[in-house]
């Protein structure tokens, strides 16, 4: 990461209040202040396209969860711009590209008019559309000028789970032979209009909501929370740069994954593993072929020597190289969150903090905490900061001193909510996901900073990943990607 431990941060222990006073006059088109485009972007579902419009360097789609820009030049996309940038909660009518420049308006109705977002100074204003821009394309006109195109619709509005979507916007410019159209569910697709030829420019996850995430070369492998009733679930692969994603629903044609909710992700050579209440996935990331283990409501996970830990709400288990099912005792209690450190297994329960020594075939209370009652309470998220392990309670952040076994403890801010993951980054500094934010604690000042739900983190956070450049944080709301 480019930004040091507690560095190039604007927000303290107050910003939760801030956030409160000024949550209610923000109009849509304001922007976090707190927290610059150049430290964070959200990544979300960006398949429902509402407006498009094209310049002869880039495209604009607004779709329900912000705006893409399309690189036509170097046909790649530019990292979105989403609610936490300041792209409007209203419904867009219809979006115009300035022809001579890097900035479209959006059309918010007539109640709210227009809103001019400029890329170079990643920036939002309001304002009425210039008279000498042109007007828009609508999807027929767009089709009567692409007749193949036209015919092939059908073949391009279905997906490879058979389901259907519609045209919901077209734009082209007059330089190029081609119309990009929007769509109620595959994003956007480009036409050539002389030959019919198509192709969909998939770009983002397959649901809003982001349940947990796992570092990968050149990117992270992040696996969505489907909201009941929703057909689209799975996981994604996200490059560092944001340029680029590739999504799988599992299976093919209409068969596919059938999970809800992801709890926690592992990335093991070239297999996924997937933490679901159905149970545990081992995903192939070349094939997406899969296989389930019947340990249903499984919540953590962490490699073994000879396999893979799983914990779920009934107890602990590994799932071994020849891919045998081990319990572990005691059995009945809830796992909620493991870390496999040196050759010591920490488990995270609804009780308090234990560990499967090597050798052991049941889950023991360190001797450390033996006499502290006070810590048989629910272990919300365990971590490592180098040597030292670090857990999260309802209401506290501990850690464990390496050499001489004592636990500190600090408090944290009711205003992050409940814990729900922990991340350590390369300059030492810990994160502490939370149902209301997220924070970043220093543990040898004791120091902890709340960054809040909505301004500076777009919903609550599922789970954290690092790597060498960035912080990913999952959330209800998207993918999070921190500098």
């Amino acid at each position: 990461m480019k930004v040091g431990p507690l560095e190039g941060w604007k927000a303290g222990m107050g910003l939760a209040a801030l956030a409160a006073c000024a949550r209610s006059n923000i109009p849509t088109f304001q922007p976090s202040t707190l927290w610059g485009p150049d430290n964070r972007v959200v990544i979300s579902d960006f398949s429902d396209v509402q407006a498009v419009a094209a310049s002869p360097w880039f495209v604009f789609a607004a779709t329900a969860h912000g705006l893409l820009i399309y690189d036509r030049v170097a046909r790649r996309f530019r990292p979105p711009v989403t609610r936490i940038d300041g792209y409007p909660a209203a419904r867009v009518r219809r979006t115009i590209a300035d022809p001579s420049g890097n900035t479209v308006w959006l059309d918010l109705g007539t109640a709210l008019g227009y809103v001019r977002y400029e890329m170079d100074g990643r920036t939002w204003l309001p304002g009425s559309l210039p008279s000498e821009t042109g007007g828009t394309l609508t999807v027929e006109t767009a089709l009567a000028s692409a007749p193949l195109g036209d015919a092939l619709r059908a073949a391009i509005l279905t997906d490879p789970r058979l389901r259907a979507s519609q045209f919901t916007a077209a734009a082209a410019t007059p330089d190029r032979p081609e119309v990009f159209f929007g769509t109620s569910g595959l994003g956007l697709v480009r036409v050539d209009k002389h030959t019919g030829e198509w192709e969909v420019l998939t770009y983002g996850l397959l649901a809003p909501g982001v349940g947990a995430v796992a570092p990968a070369p050149n990117g992270v492998w992040a696996a969505s929370n489907a909201r009941p009733g929703t057909s689209r679930r799975g996981v994604t692969w996200v490059a560092s740069d944001l340029s680029a994603t590739r999504s799988s629903e599992g299976g093919r044609a209409a068969l596919g994954f059938s999970f809800l909710s992801s709890r926690r992700l592992l990335v093991a050579g070239d297999q996924l593993w997937l933490a679901t209440e159905q149970g545990v996935l081992r995903i192939d990331s070349s094939t997406f072929a899969s296989r389930l283990w019947d340990l249903p409501d499984a919540t953590a996970l962490a490699p073994a020597r000879n396999g893979i830990w799983v914990g779920t709400t009934r107890g602990l288990s590994l799932i071994t190289a020849d891919e045998r099912v081990q319990d572990f005792g005691p059995s009945g209690i809830a796992i909620t969150s493991l870390l496999a450190a040196g050759d010591t297994l920490w488990v995270g329960t609804t009780a308090g903090l234990g560990q499967v020594l090597p050798g052991a075939n049941t889950i023991t209370t360190p001797s450390e905490l033996a006499d502290r009652p006070s810590l048989r309470v629910t272990v919300y998220a365990l971590g490592r900061l180098q040597d030292t392990i670090v857990m999260a309670t309802e209401r506290e952040l501990l850690w464990r001193n390496p050499t001489t076994q004592v636990w500190t403890a600090v408090p944290l801010p009711l205003a992050l909510g409940t814990p729900t993951a922990l991340a350590a980054d390369q300059h030492g500094a810990l994160w502490i996901g939370g149902t209301h934010g997220l924070a970043q604690a220093d543990i040898s000042s004791g120091l902890v900073h709340l960054h809040s739900v909505p301004l500076e983190v777009p919903a609550a956070v599922r789970d954290l990943a690092s790597d060498r450049d960035f912080l990913w944080v999952a959330t209800d709301s998207g993918l999070m990607r921190i500098q």
